[in-house]
């Protein structure tokens, strides 16, 4: 009966939809809840797959989000602690089963024969007339709130709110059976499951967005580093040059660093005329955006993410988006050809990694038309990274995946997928 039995609500965010294909869970968020109908018990962590993190744009989640991030192994036992002696439900339950079973089975544990239910089908069971069989859908149709969705912990979180609720339009926890609800297999004991020792080790997304938003700055610590005035005017063009391709990957490291100071001092620049050198590459970025009078989505995330590396403030930076705005208004100030020039590409090899997350006319930007267009470029083409390699183009410049990897230590120049489309004159949604 339902009313003697404990259910393990769980959700998984994967890199992709097949683990035999070596795809991962990179996060999971799971809920207890007693016979009585109560949260009991409750679990959620990002976690580190050691490759490709897959669709940011689907589930939101970076390489960065996931670096200090727990490894499955490290949290295996807390997710079993869980999951023991309970029902495992889950909306759509055979895929996250299958990825946790998976999991398990790399580090050489095994996940019994558990009972579980699919909280789709007890939808259709509660209300033949529901609209879909999608989550997102179902909370609507139920009033449930679903808070963000494709956020493991809030999928689940929503996914127990249905659970609930569809028990209570068929009756109740106390006059149902487990087969009466769609529960496929027997209970078993905790001493079916796995005996793996809990860590206590999570990483969650709010503690992960806070260590970014807390990260220590390259750019900040270039300005402090530098004289407080200068005795002359310094060309500020090769130190903007040097700066457009230390941020091809919107990332700066501790070399880029070093490389930076040591033009700026070579320079003579002063903390104030290295500020606006930051604020005028920023102000350049902005007129190429505004080329067609309006800054998309992915064009904003990727102006954001250069004012945060450049220590640029977001409201120095909506002063800087107002004043180019007026510029264009009355005709004047155009960005520098030396800051927007793309390289010179015609015959240099190009490879990409992981899933692209850019939108083109409304659709998802793939593998195979960046690849078309590149070679349109007359660019080379390539499967994988060698030595040689001019290019790696990346979604996500952190990604772990094997390419990258190898970009790093062959010194392969890596570009993030918003500068790669300007280089092409394609227009980013």
């Amino acid at each position: 009966m339902v009313k003697n039995t404990d259910f393990a609500v769980v959700d998984v965010e994967t890199t992709g939809l097949f683990p035999k294909a070596g795809d991962r869970v990179i996060e999971i968020g799971a809920l207890r809840i007693a016979p009585t109908g109560k949260v009991v018990d409750e679990y959620a962590t990002l976690v580190n797959p050691h490759r490709d993190v897959g669709a940011t744009h689907v589930h939101g989640i970076t390489a960065r989000d996931v670096s200090k991030a727990p490894r499955f192994e490290e949290i295996a036992g807390d997710v079993v602690s869980l999951l023991a002696g309970a029902v495992f439900v889950a909306h759509n339950v055979s895929f996250d089963l299958r990825f946790v079973r998976a999991e398990l089975a790399r580090m050489g544990s095994a996940l019994p024969d558990c009972p579980r239910l699919c909280t789709m089908q007890l939808a259709r069971k509660a209300d033949p007339a529901i609209p879909s069989r999608r989550l997102g859908e179902l909370c609507n149709h139920f009033g449930i709130n679903l808070g963000h969705a494709h956020s493991a912990y809030h999928d689940a979180l929503a996914t127990a709110e249905l659970f609930t609720v569809c028990l209570s339009k068929l009756g109740g926890w106390s006059h149902l059976s487990l087969s009466g609800i769609g529960v496929k297999g027997t209970p078993l004991g905790r001493d079916h499951w796995p005996s793996i020792p809990p860590s206590g080790r999570l990483y969650r997304r709010e503690r992960a967005a806070k260590d970014l938003s807390n990260a220590p700055s390259f750019i900040a610590r270039l300005v402090a580093k530098l004289p407080a005035a200068s005795r002359s005017e310094p060309a500020l063009e090769a130190y903007l040059a040097l700066l457009d391709r230390v941020l091809e990957d919107r990332r700066v490291d501790a070399g880029e660093f070093r490389e930076l100071h040591a033009l700026a001092t070579d320079l003579g620049m002063s903390r104030q005329q290295a500020t606006q050198a930051h604020h005028a590459y920023l102000r350049d970025l902005i007129h190429v955006a505004l080329d067609d009078d309006v800054i998309t989505e992915a064009e904003r995330k990727d102006l954001d993410e250069v004012r945060r590396l450049l220590s640029i403030s977001s409201g120095q930076y909506a002063a800087l988006l107002g004043e180019v705005r007026r510029e264009r208004a009355s005709g004047s100030g155009r960005p520098r050809a030396s800051s927007v020039k793309p390289p010179d590409i015609e015959g240099k090899s190009i490879c990409f990694t992981g899933a692209l997350n850019c939108l083109i006319d409304a659709e998802s930007a793939t593998r195979s038309l960046a690849q078309t267009i590149a070679a349109g470029h007359g660019m080379e083409v390539r499967k994988g990274v060698t030595k040689t390699l001019d290019f790696l183009v990346a979604s996500d410049p952190d990604s772990m995946s094997g390419k990258a990897k190898k970009a790093r230590q062959y010194g392969v120049r890596i570009i993030a997928e918003p500068v790669f489309w300007r280089m092409m004159g394609i227009e980013i949604e």
